[in-house]
């Protein structure tokens, strides 16, 4: 008799970011565009106003360029993350583009660190962060780059409220149902709010282990 092979979470993890980062990859230029215009449409209505610490869209991720403009223009203060070690910390975001390679050969921003970590935000009343994601469930489980940055943040900042609204930015496919992200232990269950796609926003509902 043969025993099915069931993939552990991690390897089934692998598997399900290159299958998603191929997507993305995939995705023609004027459909990118246009989701990065409905972006920041979005964000603009939703999240204006405060701090809000975004992200510099990389690669073939969803398109955050708009999103900063759009949300700077209202005097909302963006905050952009920059790699220290094992954590992240941050800087005001000033609209100029970002030359620099930082750690991880990842662009960027200069300027003054104004804080770090999740005590940081706290610290500048952030209301909103935006976290980069590869998909997320309809739970909340995010599925991230696999470096483990913003789930560390997420540990380190309270629930919101009085902690600020976690939103993952994924476009509406990445948008995913219930147990279709394996869980390992150390990830963040329902460790997001609030889920940004180009066709609108999206609450999530309380998770358990493993969706």
């Amino acid at each position: 008799m043969t025993v099915p092979h069931h993939p552990s979470p991690a390897a089934a993890k692998v598997e399900l970011r290159r299958r998603l980062r191929a997507a993305r990859a995939a995705r023609p230029a004027d459909l990118q565009e246009l989701a990065a215009r409905q972006l920041a449409g979005w964000a603009l209505a939703e999240f204006a106003g405060g701090v809000v610490a975004g992200y510099a869209s990389y690669g073939s991720e969803p398109g955050t360029t708009s999103l900063r403009a759009a949300l700077r223009a209202t005097g909302t203060t963006v905050l952009l993350p920059v790699i220290r070690g094992e954590v992240l910390a941050w800087v005001v975001d000033d609209g100029a583009d970002h030359p620099r390679r930082g750690e991880r050969n990842m662009p960027e921003p200069a300027g003054d660190i104004v804080g770090v970590g999740g005590a940081g935000l706290l610290a500048l009343n952030c209301q909103v962060v935006l976290l980069p994601a590869l998909a997320v469930t309809a739970t909340g489980i995010r599925l991230g780059q696999g470096g483990g940055f913003y789930d560390r943040l997420l540990a380190d900042l309270p629930r919101h409220p009085p902690g600020p609204l976690r939103v993952a930015v994924v476009h509406q496919d990445e948008f995913l149902l219930p147990g279709e992200i394996p869980y390992e232990p150390h990830d963040q269950l329902g460790g997001v709010d609030m889920v940004l796609t180009p066709q609108g926003v999206h609450l999530v509902t309380a998770s358990s282990a493993g969706d």
